[in-house]
């Protein structure tokens, strides 16, 4: 026995310059040990320590740092020896040996490990030598083994549970995706999921490694799109063709060891790529899963992978679009709003059953599972409410920005007033001083309010400016709106928060219509024009609804849904040259909070429940510029641009407006030629005609308005709805010409043109009231024309060039 030890010691060089008498001495301190594959020769930490000697067989040197997977140092062959290192500095063992192979080692305990050094003192020196050298070794292991630890962190995503949601949809399709997940989890081999983007292929990647590998094992995942620059000289790839055992140290099948290596968009990856891709997988067969993804049918795949890699994998499976299983879309939007709840410790919301309605009309084709979970997210994160309405779902692309702009708030002066906000705050609170003012005025001192041509100015002038600042300047006016003013510091102290019925959202545009022509009707049926006493009714029954709808509902719904004035002056501002608009790019990478429809502490959010990367139109900005400054990452901008250009560009306009557009038209007729009929005391009769007239004019222009534009037949706005839209101009300049009689001595106002004759001088006197309906009937008419040639030759361009591409 002593004398195998003997000779089995001779053949370890550490041991070669003893004699054969030395070794037979040395060996009868030594004894066999046997190991089977897997056994732990030493372990981790443990405090008793002996020397080994690798007689047969192979080990591998592991160790483990504290939250940190077991890694492998180093491997050590028959000849080779260990545990030497722990007798030396009498700490824990700092690796554990593990037996790849069975074993068979010479093992000396601690008493014969010093007594061996005593004897042959020498070859302390060669363990010192040993050691040296081993622990470059080790740092240089060590040092590859940190840098595919910071690439695993970078590369794999174990936060996937809780962003997947875990949701597949209703009970068939769940049932299926579970068989599914099943079957790959006992099957072997590699897997290759189709689909589109944002059907769940990453997440059918995740579960299908949970089921396959281990818990702590790495999910790796890496996008074929910049595959051939980023990772191309991490694939395993052998040197060369004759000997395939040597081949590179760092590769990502090493940083995937034991998990799965997910490849999204694998048909990206270039020809020669991909044949290198093939054979690391073919050599690399057990040393993780590798699973690809990509958007395209399962019958192109021999199209857009070359037959080497295809053969790679041997499942396939297709996860089928949204807009192909939309029975799911309600129960997967419910299911993300709980999970969500739980989350952030809140009530469950639930959808609306008109936005429900929505999300199942929707297509899907820019995120399919991914663009719903973004929605829902979305919504749930600026819902104020339990309930979920048409108000809180955004949907498709981003406002994008169309033509040269001028940001005015590259004005530091100007950014500077906004951010402070003092300045809008001292003109709301000066505008509705003076509104108020007005108003009392009018009730108890009427006659002073005559006197004084204030209550002249009040129709004469303020009315028809709104209709020529409007185009120009957009919802100035709103800005310092009293009615807004006063509503919103009664809403801060009484506010019940009902949600907002969605027949009232969803058919505002008729309301806005029916209130517009009733105060025009009883404007003129009154003779409010010349009554200081029902002018201030009427004010205060706006005033009075204003606030009895802010009182109920949140925000500024009279100023969105209700309010005439705001539709009218919200109509006029569509093609207006200031704008309010998000830098999209900022908003979709930087944002997570919302604050432009959120709010702070300080600021409230959008009055007018806008999300601010999402508009596109003036039609609900009031400019208040609440956005520019609850906004974190600089993304709002105060645009000029334009005049006209967003008519030929609308996208996510309420269509509906083309019917109060119709209306504001169709009145023309009776308010500006009816006059004629009438006599200094407005008889019964006249009343009658007039009240006839003007109500079946009112109604047939918003019906021909809607069955020209035939609106909501698409989601974005039709070339027909752009059309009605591009009439604006004309009924501009028609309600002008309506007010501009009302300016105070416009009709005794005379422009004397004096001309030369044979005769002698002549004159001709043009009124000044005739002199403005022509310039106004003028501009309103060419500008309606420019307006709908540009719609026309924008549509014109663009389907040209859908058509060409």
């Amino acid at each position: 026995m002593i004398d195998d030890k003997a000779y089995s010691l001779s053949k370890i060089e550490l041991l070669s310059d003893l004699s054969s008498t030395e070794l037979a001495e040395l060996a009868f301190d030594f004894q066999w040990e046997n190991y089977g594959v897997g056994a732990e020769i030493i372990k981790q930490g443990q405090a008793e320590h002996s020397f080994y000697i690798l007689i047969k067989g192979k080990v591998d040197v592991m160790i483990r740092k504290e939250g940190q997977r077991v890694r492998r140092v180093r491997s050590i062959e028959s000849g080779g020896s260990f545990g030497e290192f722990s007798l030396l500095d009498g700490k824990p063992a700092a690796t554990t040996i593990l037996c790849q192979e069975e074993c068979s080692v010479l093992m000396l305990d601690a008493e014969g490990f010093a007594r061996m050094l005593l004897r042959w003192p020498w070859l302390y020196q060669r363990f010192i030598g040993k050691l040296t050298q081993n622990l470059n070794e080790a740092n240089l292991i060590l040092s590859e083994a940190k840098y595919k630890e910071v690439l695993r962190s970078a590369l794999q995503l174990t936060q996937y549970k809780d962003k997947f949601y875990g949701l597949w949809g209703g009970p068939r399709t769940t049932a299926e995706i579970e068989r599914k997940l099943e079957e790959f989890s006992q099957a072997k081999g590699h897997i290759l999921l189709t689909g589109e983007r944002g059907t769940g292929r990453q997440m059918m990647a995740w579960y299908i490694h949970q089921r396959q590998a281990l818990t702590e094992a790495p999910f790796v995942v890496v996008d074929g799109r910049r595959f051939d620059q980023q990772w191309r000289d991490l694939i395993l790839e052998s040197d060369n063709q004759e000997n395939p055992s040597s081949i590179y140290n760092s590769n990502l099948f090493d940083i995937a060891e034991g998990g799965t290596l997910f490849i999204r968009e694998i048909n990206l990856l270039s020809p020669h790529t991909q044949l290198k891709l093939a054979q690391a997988i073919n050599f690399q067969k057990n040393k993780c899963i590798v699973i690809g993804s990509l958007n395209s049918e399962p019958d192109d795949l021999d199209r857009v992978i070359i037959p080497e890699l295809r053969k790679c994998f041997a499942h396939t499976y297709e996860i089928a679009p949204l807009r192909k299983r939309k029975r799911d879309i309600p129960i997967l939007a419910q299911g993300f709003l709980e999970k969500l709840a739980k989350k952030n410790q809140r009530n469950v919301p639930v959808l609306s059953q008109e936005a429900t309605q929505l999300l199942l009309s929707h297509h899907y084709q820019q995120g399919n599972v991914s663009e719903l979970i973004q929605v829902i997210e979305r919504s749930f994160h600026i819902s104020e409410q339990d309930v979920i309405g048409l108000e809180q779902i955004f949907f498709g692309p981003t406002a994008e920005q169309n033509g040269h702009t001028i940001n005015l708030l590259g004005w530091p002066t100007l950014k500077g007033l906004l951010m402070k906000g003092s300045l809008i705050g001292w003109l709301r609170r000066s505008v509705a001083t003076m509104f108020i003012a007005l108003v009392l005025l009018l009730l108890f001192r009427p006659e002073v309010a005559v006197s004084t041509k204030v209550f002249a100015l009040v129709w004469g002038l303020w009315w028809p400016a709104l209709a020529l600042i409007s185009p120009f300047l957009g919802r100035l006016w709103c800005t310092v709106c009293p009615f807004s003013t006063i509503m919103d510091f009664v809403q801060r102290r009484i506010h019940k928060n009902h949600p907002i019925p969605q027949v009232i959202i969803k058919y505002d545009y008729l309301i806005f219509s029916i209130l517009f022509l009733t105060i025009f009707w009883v404007e003129v049926i009154t003779d409010m024009r010349f009554n200081p006493g029902y002018t201030a009714i009427l004010l205060i029954s706006i005033q009075a609804c204003a606030i009895f709808i802010a009182i109920l509902f949140p925000r500024h719904t009279w100023c969105r849904h209700f309010c005439p004035l705001g539709g009218f002056i919200g109509t006029a501002s569509v093609g207006a040259m200031l704008e309010v608009r998000a830098d999209t790019s900022v908003c979709l990478n930087k944002c997570t909070t919302f604050e432009c429809y959120v709010g702070t502490k300080s600021v409230s959010g959008c009055p007018m429940s806008q999300h601010l990367p999402y508009l596109d139109n003036n039609l609900d900005c009031k400019l208040c510029f609440n956005c520019v400054r609850n906004c974190p990452n600089g993304s709002v901008q105060v645009n000029l641009r334009l005049v006209g250009r967003e008519v030929w560009h609308l996208v996510r306009v309420n269509q509906g407006f083309v019917v109060f557009i119709g209306v504001m038209l169709g009145i023309l007729v009776p308010l500006n030629y009816f006059g004629a009929f009438q006599t200094k005391e407005l008889s019964d009769a006249w009343k009658a005609w007039f009240t006839l007239f003007y109500w079946g004019s009112g109604f047939i222009g918003g019906i021909v308005a809607w069955i020209i534009a035939k609106p909501f037949k698409t989601k974005s706005a039709s070339l027909r709805v752009k059309l009605i839209f591009a009439l604006t101009p004309l009924v501009l300049a028609g309600h002008i010409i309506y007010q501009v009689a009302y300016i105070p001595g416009i009709r005794s106002l005379f422009f004397a043109v004096v001309y030369k004759t044979q005769a002698g001088l002549e004159m001709y006197n043009i009124s000044a009231a005739f002199l403005a309906y022509s310039i106004v009937s003028v501009f309103g008419l060419v500008l309606t024309g420019i307006t709908i040639a540009l719609v026309l030759l924008r549509t014109k361009i663009k389907r040209s060039s859908q058509s060409t591409t």
